[in-house]
């Protein structure tokens, strides 16, 4: 279904269209709709820019960077290097633009202004009042014919591919053409010179050089060659230049819209946007200049003082947050190690405590053992001889305690076993011992788990004897 658009939403199609490359025009019309005409906004969502980046003068002239594959917003500047179809009612709203701007655009020479000298006194005034209809009569037909040439055969120029050497190669022919006196030239392209600019918080004089303007030798052998001039440029701005026969020279006059050269334009941060702050066009006197641009940028200072102060304010706040973001990683790290003392400490801790319980445990366990064995031990002592046997051995024992056991035991009969259980049966013998003779020193060689069970003659026992036992675990 066909829509019916006011003049203003077809000049705003007519720009998303050729910005877009979208030949769709119901497509263009929705994306439009969703962003309430807002062709700056709807260029951005389409194309995935920051919007951010987009800048705008005092008089909504674009300042933004101009790349490859980038264009302006405020009016249709060029075609692409593949040439797309037009949409079928491209004429009308072409129409449409062209009467669009015929009325609305200031500066068309049909009103006073900075460019157009102001008259002066009555008779002035009924001069230029007498020849209103002759200037509009003028403007429009220059207008007209621009307007039906760019029907007939609309402009068509590449994509710029090479930006930094269209800005190197001006400044190598100004300086062969006028020589090295002359402010500082940026050698990069226009967006880099934004982003610097607004980077260093600086001024940014841009100039558009055309060669072929009767104005431009003048201007630059009087004017910018002035020492005065350069120093002041040098100090208080970066400067760009290149010339407008050059594709980056060319985009950015097409954003920047002059209308006559010699062109400069003084571009600063303003409301976090880089905005054109004053235009100087046509020739103009080294004194004059240097005053134009005190002015200007005296009645734009303040921005730059507001954009520093909020940028020194940012840049504290980042220290002071890093500051305390520091404080809090030493503090937690502190409280980490600390943490992490504590555990390793309470992981000893735990260990000893678990090393002293097996311990404990093991020990337990052993006298539990003992005493089972002390048990086991009774049962397996044989009975005690009379003393009027023959062949008694009466053995005195003395324990590591001091006590002292007296038994009889037959030399014969009896083995070393015999007496050792005899001794380990007893409530207050070590758990494990040795046996030895008292005079000579001797051990006697039998601990539980010997198959060998010598009688205690064949170890040598006479009829009486004193024993010694060993406490093996003192």
């Amino acid at each position: 279904m066909e829509r019916e658009l006011s003049p203003q939403n077809t000049e705003k199609l007519v720009q998303f269209q050729e910005l877009s490359g979208i030949d769709n025009l119901n497509m263009c019309i929705e994306i439009l709709e969703r962003h309430n005409w807002d062709v700056e906004t709807a260029i951005h969502d389409h194309l995935g820019l920051d919007p951010r980046e987009v800048t705008q003068s005092v008089r909504e002239v674009p300042v933004f960077p101009l790349q490859n594959g980038q264009t302006t917003i405020n009016r249709p500047v060029m075609q692409q290097s593949i040439h797309r179809p037009q949409p079928v009612d491209s004429i009308f709203q072409r129409i449409m633009t062209f009467f669009s701007n015929t009325l609305l655009d200031d500066n068309m020479g049909l009103w006073p202004s900075a460019t157009n000298q102001r008259p002066y006194g009555f008779t002035g005034w009924m001069l230029f009042v007498s020849s209103l209809p002759l200037r509009v009569l003028m403007v429009t037909f220059y207008q007209f014919s621009r307007f039906v040439f760019r029907i007939i055969r609309p402009e068509h120029r590449p994509a710029v591919t090479d930006p930094t050497g269209n800005v190197v190669s001006f400044i190598q022919e100004y300086n062969q053409t006028f020589g090295d006196p002359h402010p500082t030239f940026y050698p990069g392209t226009y967006s880099q010179v934004l982003n610097e600019a607004k980077k260093e918080l600086k001024f940014l004089l841009v100039y558009l050089h055309s060669k072929d303007h009767q104005d431009t030798n003048k201007f630059c052998r009087q004017t910018l060659c002035n020492s005065e001039v350069i120093e002041f440029i040098n100090s208080n701005c970066l400067m760009w230049a290149c010339s407008v026969d050059s594709l980056e020279g060319y985009r950015v006059s097409q954003a920047l819209r002059e209308n006559t050269y010699p062109f400069l334009a003084l571009v600063v941060q303003r409301e976090f946007r880089m905005t054109v702050v004053g235009r100087i066009e046509g020739f103009i006197e080294p004194e004059n200049l240097l005053q134009r641009l005190r002015t200007i940028i005296s009645d734009n200072e303040a921005f730059l003082v507001a954009a520093r102060a909020d940028r020194e304010e940012r840049s504290f706040n980042q220290a002071l947050r890093q500051e305390q973001d520091v404080a809090y990683l030493e503090s937690l790290r502190a409280d980490q190690e600390k943490e992490e003392k504590k555990r390793r400490d309470r992981l000893l801790e735990e260990e000893r405590l678990r090393e002293i319980r097996e311990l404990e445990l093991a020990e337990e366990r052993k006298k539990e053992e003992m005493i089972k064995k002390k048990q086991d031990a009774i049962t397996q002592v044989p009975p005690e001889p009379a003393a009027d046997e023959t062949g008694i051995c009466r053995i005195l024992i003395r324990l590591p305690q001091g006590q002292k056991l007296e038994r009889r035991f037959h030399r014969t009969i009896h083995t070393l076993k015999d007496l050792y259980y005899f001794i380990l049966s007893h409530p207050d013998s070590p758990y494990q011992f040795e046996m030895a003779t008292s005079f000579p020193k001797r051990t006697l060689p039998w601990q539980p788990g010997m198959d060998i069970t010598p009688t205690l003659a064949e170890v040598g026992l006479g009829a009486s004897e004193a024993l010694l036992v060993l406490d093996l675990d003192a």
